[in-house]
């Protein structure tokens, strides 16, 4: 099971990857081609101004953005399947690659605190993919109303905003779990507004708390793989 000190590691040896640059290049079109969309509209009546000047809310406004025109190029279709693509973590073993829900957070938490972000973004979607391997086991996506990629995307999130941030080991650690008491999201919302709006606030969700993490808050020592943690919690089956 991966833990806690594994995703750490990923970030202690971030370096820029082909996927990353390319994740970041898909993003940007994604952004440019949403931020007409009806959602986006309804999160800038909140804040108004073309850019939120927090860079959580950036990071909200960009991810909702940038699925919410993938959500409108597909109809609406449900885009919580794994996307196919493998991408090797640095051990040499596959992981499931994230899928757009990821990717697009990741990148929009890392590019609110940042342009130079291409390595943050490389180790957070690794580390959403590991999240996601660990979440998705035999028949327990079928047995759970949670949506899986929702869920590991505040964690990629988190680790690439920490390292934009250039959080040490003990305050990323303690932004993961910050991250994991906010980890949600429905299959449910899959086609409908509320969809796209997972994204931004896994993306949100993931800036606040490594900015919290980097004022001193502290969070559980294993927020993964704890007794109570965050697999713990996800691979409960439903009532």
């Amino acid at each position: 099971m991966t833990t806690t000190d594994d995703i750490l590691a990923l970030a202690a040896h971030a370096t820029p990857t082909e996927h990353a640059a390319a994740d970041l290049i898909a993003f940007a079109a994604a952004v440019t081609g949403g931020m007409n969309t009806d959602v986006v509209r309804a999160l800038r009546a909140l804040r108004p101004g073309s850019l939120p000047d927090s860079p959580a809310w950036r990071a909200w406004l960009l991810a909702t953005a940038a699925m919410a025109a993938t959500s409108a190029a597909t109809g609406g279709a449900d885009m919580s399947a794994f996307a196919g693509r493998q991408a090797a973590d640095p051990d040499g073993q596959a992981a499931a690659a994230a899928d757009q829900t990821v990717r697009f957070a990741v990148c929009a938490a890392a590019s609110a605190l940042g342009d130079d972000c291409s390595a943050a973004v490389a180790a957070g979607t690794r580390a959403a993919a590991l999240i996601q391997a660990g979440l998705a086991e035999p028949g327990t996506d079928e047995q759970t109303g949670w949506s899986i990629p929702a869920v590991s995307a505040v964690i990629g999130a988190g680790v690439a905003a920490g390292i934009m941030l250039g959080l040490p080991e003990p305050r990323l650690r303690h932004a993961l779990g910050i991250c994991a008491t906010q980890a949600t999201g429905l299959r449910a919302a899959a086609g409908t507004d509320a969809g796209p709006l997972q994204a931004g606030k896994a993306a949100f969700n993931a800036v606040e708390a490594a900015q919290l993490a980097n004022l001193g808050f502290t969070s559980s020592r294993e927020p993964l793989d704890g007794r109570r943690g965050l697999f713990a919690l996800f691979r409960t089956p439903a009532a």
